[in-house]
């Protein structure tokens, strides 16, 4: 019998911040804070992407209800021998998740992706290289028509230079609403939250924090991970925008004098702006 304990493997129990398809991370977390009566400098510690010692010197019997506990949580765990040199098969997923009559909500799994998605998700740097292309469509709705009417209204005699200009800003409008959605969908936030973008002030805080925010690592239920950022997309994405900052601030630090007077003087320039409306109002 000594024998038989002494040739027993032992085994611990890894994860490594991976969750589950169809769960999502912030409710894995609060899945693990009960589970583990972790704080949270555990479970970012649990989240860091790093190995992390869940349970060990245990035998295999032993150590997978851990194993399908964590997986109930909605974690992916690895089973590896003491040493390392041994991994045991997870258990299939179809025997844990079962959700049975009166069991917590809070075990319970995200609702599953979506088989079709009309706005899937986007990263970062193609939703900041998209904003180009809002940009573009926005100044081109005021230089365009003005060059361009008077060549066509030959042709539509009805056409005025207003009506391009309505129609590029309502495409660049209708485009900002569709890539900030596909990022709201990236950080597992339903798009309706999009319309913040009509509200002045608010908008430019909701498009930063679009730009900075990082999407789950994971699928969600607005779809996969999305693909990563092409060539392109990463030269408007990632490089001008940086480039733009680092000119911006080198400009800024080498005209200091120029930019303080101009700002002292700005009250004064805007009160003597001639203004029609202000002559007939007054």
């Amino acid at each position: 019998m000594g024998l038989a304990i002494m040739d027993e493997a032992f085994y611990k129990l890894i994860f490594e911040g991976e969750t589950l398809p169809g769960f999502k991370e912030k409710n894995v977390r609060k899945n693990l804070k009960e589970l583990l009566n972790a704080d949270k400098e555990k479970l970012n510690r649990l989240f860091s992407g790093k190995p992390v010692v869940i349970r060990k010197n245990l035998p295999a019997d032993d150590i997978r209800p851990y194993e399908r506990a964590m997986m109930k949580a909605g974690a992916v765990c690895r089973i590896l021998s003491i040493n390392g040199d041994e991994e045991l098969a997870p258990t299939p997923l179809e025997a844990v998740i079962e959700i049975e009559e009166g069991q917590p909500d809070t075990i319970k799994p995200a609702k599953s992706p979506r088989k079709f998605q009309l706005i899937p998700r986007m990263g970062r740097i193609r939703f900041t290289a998209s904003l180009w292309m809002v940009a573009l469509l926005g100044v081109g709705a005021w230089w365009v028509p003005e060059r361009i009417t008077p060549h066509l209204i030959a042709y539509y005699p009805p056409l005025e230079s207003l009506y391009l200009t309505l129609g590029m800003i309502a495409l660049a409008s209708l485009l900002l609403l569709v890539v900030a959605a596909r990022r709201l969908h990236d950080i597992d936030i339903s798009s309706w939250r999009s319309f913040f973008l009509i509200i002045p002030g608010i908008n430019l805080l909701f498009l930063l924090w679009l730009s900075l925010s990082s999407g789950t690592k994971n699928t969600n239920m607005f779809g996969p991970v999305p693909r990563s950022a092409g060539t392109i997309a990463q030269l408007f994405g990632l490089w001008v925008p940086l480039l733009v900052i680092i000119a911006s601030g080198a400009y800024g630090w080498l005209h200091q004098e120029e930019l303080q007077q101009l700002a002292s003087n700005l009250p004064e320039m805007i009160t003597q702006l001639d203004i029609p409306l202000w002559k007939q109002d007054s």
